[in-house]
This record gives C-alpha cells, structure tokens and sequence, in this order.
C-alpha cells in the first residue's frame, strides 16, 4: 500500500513541483490549498506525513499545526517556509512539527528529507505497538521502568503478583536503581489506580518539618503555622503513599507512622482529633534496615510491618544486559525530548559503557546519555564524544579492561596456594580480594568512611559492617 502525503500551499506552482516528485518517488499526493482544507483532510484521512506552508491567506500553517497537535495528532509534520521566515519554522518545530524547508528548496533534498522521515515514523509506530502488546499480554503497566534481564523480569512478576493485594511493600536498593518507578508500577497496577500516589522523601525535609509534612498541622500549632494544612496521608487517602528513604526516620516519627499502621488513625499537629484513613503505603530506602535495626537506629516492629512483601532492585553492575536496552530508551527519549536527531552509539562506545561499573545505577547512566546526545554534535556518537562529555566513564572501562589479565594472574596465583579441597575456594578468594580493596581504599580516603563509601558505590552502613567483619575499624 503506497505512503499518502497531504500536501498544502496557497501557491499552486509549489503545489504542482512537489506533487510532481513525491508521485515519482511512488508517493501518493492529496492537495490543499489553505488552512482550513489542511484540518479538513488531516482528520478524515490517514496521511504518512503532511507538507505544509506557513504563510496561507485564511488560517497560517502555525495556527493549523497548533491544533492538530492540540488535538493530539500523530503524524509528522512539515512545515514550508520563505527564507525569511526561518524564524516562524523554528517556532513551528517547538510547537511539534518534525522538520521545515525553506524556499527555494532543493527536490532531491525534499525527497530524501520525506523518505527518512515516514521510515522514522514507522519505526516507532512499530516500537509503540509493540511496547502496548508487551504490557497488554503481561497484564501489567510499567510505565518507563526499562529492563529484560533475568532480575528484572523477576521484579515485574513479583510487581504482577502483589499490585492489586491492599499489602505494604518495602522496596530496597542503591541510589539511582529506580525504586520510585517501582512504586509508581505498583500504584498504577493497583485496584487504587484512579486515586492518588503521594510520594515523600524523608532525607529531602528538615527534621523539624518531617511530622508537619505527613501527618499536616491546625492553625497556630507552631510557629509560622498561620493556616491549617493537610500532610501527605490525607492527601493519599484512598490511594499509596509512597515513603522513600524511610531510613532517615527519625526513633519519634517511626513510632508514629507505626500507630497509624496498625490503626489507620493520626493526629494533625495541634489538634486532639483522630483523622482515619485509608491508605496502602510504599516504602524504599537505600539502607539496610537490618543492620539499621543492629545498631539501635531503626525499630523491628515497623520494620516487619513494612516488610510484608520486599522488592530488591539490582544495582546495574549486576544486571549488564539491560544496558544496550536502556541506551536505545533514553537516546530515543531525549532526542524527541530535545527534538534532535537520533544518535547512533558505536559498538565501541557500547562497550565502553558496558563496562563501566555506573555507581551512579540507571540515574548515572540517564544523565550521561541525555549529555552526550545533546552536546555531541555527530549523529554517530564514538568513544572520544564520551572521553569528551564523561572521560571518567573511558577512563573507568579502560582501567577495568587494561587489569583484566593482571587479576587473571592473582587468581591463578591464589588458587595454586589454597587447599582445593577444602570446598571453600570461592569463600576465601572473595574474602581476600574484599579485605585488601578495602584497605586500600580506606588508605586513599586516610581513614575516611564516608568517601570511602562513595568511591564503592556501597552504603555507609554496609561498609560499616564489611570493615567490622574483617577487623579494619
């Protein structure tokens, strides 16, 4: 079946060259010759793509383009233009038209211009079908969480089974993995879908304001409070309320949200009037709460009431596999986002980003991919763009890939002096690898735990418990 392409200009010789070419490239043309016909045929035909002039006598290309887009219109747009009238085009490209030509134009140019553009747009009409068939037969909406390895789809199948139960959810992770994605996944997938989803960051309120921002406050409860506000758990009510970084929670504001677990009951600050509520909480944090609960930090019972169901995202280190699909998704997004063309990544450049070991997880690796896209001006994006915008990203994947051998010779070195039958070769290889990168990053740092943590991508409390077990403190 032939591409149709609308074509509309006030100016008939324009109309007549272009029709002209198109049909020699195996096009089939429709014509229009103001804005009002242009609306007309874009709604009650089903055109590849439309051309259209900017300058027309009754309604102007921009106002035409306006309202398509305002009536969500998909098809690609675009626009004519006079040399002086470049200005309007880019006008024209911010409010969605894919591209502009300017008069006079070149036809083997407009040729090769149409043809990438309706490729491109059946591509990603293909890519949405498909990305719509995927979550129709999986039962679930997971929104723009991105992923096919094997922990992940564990992840959506656990998401699967316990969205619709009313059940509480502990979700658990490094920065950056994409815990509040999760959240929303399980929110959107609930029988709750069509109330709110609350979020709130406990690290991100100062200590003072924390009870205020959940649980709200009456006129003249403290200081400054001059109205009364709703918190976060009346605004959820009905719906999720998602509790990120639940580990910055203060001993007095867990025993609270505790209370209000176990009997769907608060108290606003200042007042003496319980407010019931009816709210399924999700909660992240990056910290183990384990650990937390060992060192006095975090109470046990709310820890088992968060804990009814636990997810674990997987740092990206651990899940490698992901990293080609989750380029393609931000390049893609960010080039429509920017409304640039869409980079290609070189194999080399794939590997280099492979291989890097992103202690920033899926975060790091975002605002990488939209830096390069939009400072890089090549389409083909090769490792010295990288060495440009993100050297530590080369210098890491190099450092890891220039040692290979050499930790090749330590392990075979280790082996021939442990005692193979011990059954316990794995164990003891780990344990002293483990102990002396400690060491020497404890030594770079001079003692310092927290930058040490950060070097790792480990959280601090876990690094507290590594140098414990190993008798570094």
């Amino acid at each position: 079946m032939k591409n149709r392409i609308l074509v509309v200009d006030d100016e008939e010789s324009i109309r007549w060259v272009l029709s002209t070419s198109l049909e020699k490239q195996g096009y089939e043309v429709d014509l229009g010759v103001n804005g009002t016909e242009a609306l007309e045929k874009a709604f009650s035909n089903n055109y590849s793509l439309i051309i259209l002039d900017i300058n027309m006598p009754d309604i102007s290309g921009l106002t035409v383009l306006k309202e398509l887009k305002e009536k969500d219109y998909k098809r690609p747009v675009v626009l004519i233009t006079a040399q002086n009238t470049v200005n309007n085009a880019i006008t024209g490209i911010k409010l969605g038209a894919y591209d502009y030509i300017a008069k006079p134009f070149d036809l083997d140019e407009v040729n090769r211009l149409v043809a990438k553009i309706i490729t491109n747009f059946k591509q990603s009409e293909k890519a949405r079908k498909k990305k719509t068939t995927e979550i129709t037969e999986s039962g679930l909406n997971l929104g723009i969480i991105v992923g096919k390895s094997p922990e992940m789809l564990d992840i959506y199948k656990t998401v699967g089974r316990i969205a619709d139960r009313d059940i509480t959810v502990l979700i658990t992770g490094e920065s950056g993995t994409g815990k509040e994605l999760i959240a929303q996944a399980i929110h959107s997938n609930s029988s709750r879908n069509e109330e709110k989803l609350v979020s709130v960051n406990i690290s991100a309120i100062p200590k003072e304001l924390i009870e205020s921002e959940l649980f709200g406050h009456e006129k003249g409860a403290f200081t400054g409070a001059q109205n009364a506000k709703k918190g976060r758990f009346e605004e959820a009510d009905k719906g999720t309320l998602h509790i990120d970084e639940i580990g910055e929670m203060s001993a007095d504001l867990q025993s609270k949200l505790l209370r209000v677990l176990e009997e769907n009951k608060f108290y606003r600050l200042g007042s003496e009037t319980p407010l019931e509520v009816d709210v399924r909480i999700v909660a992240s944090t990056n910290c183990d709460l384990n650990t937390e609960i060992k060192n006095g930090n975090f109470r046990e019972d709310l820890f088992y009431r968060l804990n009814a169901i636990s997810i674990n995202l997987p740092p990206l280190r651990n899940r490698k596999d992901d990293i080609p699909i989750l380029l393609e998704f931000f390049s893609s997004k960010y080039s429509e986002t920017f409304k640039i063309e869409k980079k290609i990544f070189s194999k080399e450049t794939i590997q280099a980003l492979i291989d890097y070991t992103w202690p920033g997880n899926v975060r790091e690796l975002e605002n990488t991919i939209k830096r390069v896209i939009l400072l890089s001006p090549d389409k083909v994006i090769n490792p010295e763009h990288l060495l440009e915008q993100a050297p530590h990203i080369i210098k890491g994947a190099a450092g890891r890939s220039g040692t290979s051998q050499e930790i090749s010779d330590i392990v075979n070195n280790l082996v021939s002096n442990l005692d193979e039958s011990s059954g316990n070769v794995y164990a003891d290889i780990i344990n002293k690898f483990e102990k002396q990168l400690l060491e020497i990053i404890l030594d770079k740092t001079k003692g310092n735990k927290k930058k040490a943590a950060e070097i790792l991508g480990m959280n601090r409390n876990t690094l507290a418990k590594k140098l414990t077990e190993f008798e570094l403190n």
